[in-house]
């Protein structure tokens, strides 16, 4: 399931992958399970960190990153994010 692999760390608006088995998302999963998450009323105080550029193209905004760990585990589409700063 892909909310116990991705760890979205609000405060420093971070998406890391913390999965144990390997499974591999597209990236219209993680859309999906990113803008679901944001759609809760207890997150809806932050800035929502992906739009859809197309149907198979996303780009995280607001600030967001995700690392380059968290990219491995991502298939079938296109993220356009800037890595974090170490």
């Amino acid at each position: 399931m892909i909310a116990n692999d991705f760890k979205i760390d609000f405060e420093k608006k971070k998406i890391s992958y913390i999965g144990k088995d390997g499974t591999i998302y597209s990236a219209i999963e993680l859309y999906s399970f990113l803008q679901d998450t944001f759609d809760e009323p207890e997150n809806m105080m932050y800035e929502i960190p992906i739009k859809a550029l197309s149907s198979t193209q996303y780009k995280l905004i607001n600030g967001w990153t995700i690392d380059e760990q968290a990219r491995k585990y991502l298939k079938e589409g296109i993220l356009v994010a800037p890595l974090p700063s170490t």
